[in-house]
């Protein structure tokens, strides 16, 4: 079951798990996990924004015993902008039990005056962050990746949907720059903060 956030209160202790384990203010290239996880990998930020993306997480929640997956969007601001403007929050519940339909439904869903708002066409920063806090997936847009860091009691799991930073620096992340050329300065933080994978 899924549910967007609406209260306050629930909002304001998400926002505390979310702000333990991420630099909230952050952006990539930079470092943005606070919690130093052991491995990382990438992901195609479409593909994390996609009806069959919910299977991988429910085997992410599977392995770490997790009971929900805050989803929480960062950009645009979820209360400057997202509860000034609709009295609700652009974060959401996922609880185990949640479906590939109802987290499909929940990217897509949006205030009623304001169609253009769901979380799958404005969302530029995005969060899923599980109970366990033992993983956690940072995406960003406008680089076209998200970064999945996560510990060691992962085990043996692994995803096809997985690249190494510097292959999706290639195939991913230069999409989004003039004449596909990624800056070095950026190649060199990503590279830095985001290369070891297991």
């Amino acid at each position: 079951m899924s549910k967007i956030i609406k209260d306050t209160t629930d909002f304001e202790e998400a926002q505390h798990l979310v702000s333990n384990v991420v630099y909230v203010e952050e952006r990539l290239p930079n470092q943005v996990f606070k919690v130093p996880f052991q491995n990382k990998v990438v992901l195609d930020f479409d593909h994390a924004m996609s009806y069959g993306f919910w299977n991988e997480v429910e085997q992410l929640t599977g392995i770490f015993d997790d009971s929900f997956v805050i989803m929480a969007v960062l950009d645009p601001h979820p209360v400057n902008y997202y509860y000034t403007e609709f009295s609700q929050y652009n974060w959401c519940m996922l609880n185990k039990g949640t479906t590939s339909d109802e987290y499909w439904n929940t990217l897509q869903q949006s205030p009623i005056e304001s169609p253009a708002d769901s979380i799958l066409s404005n969302s530029e920063v995005i969060v899923w962050l599980p109970s366990s806090m033992k993983w956690a997936l940072w995406g960003e847009r406008s680089y076209g990746i998200c970064i999945l860091g996560f510990s060691d009691d992962i085990g043996d799991y692994k995803s096809e949907s997985w690249f190494t930073m510097d292959k999706a620096i290639t195939d991913l992340v230069s999409l989004n720059f003039r004449n596909y050329t990624v800056p070095d300065e950026i190649i060199s933080k990503l590279m830095k903060y985001y290369s070891s994978i297991k």
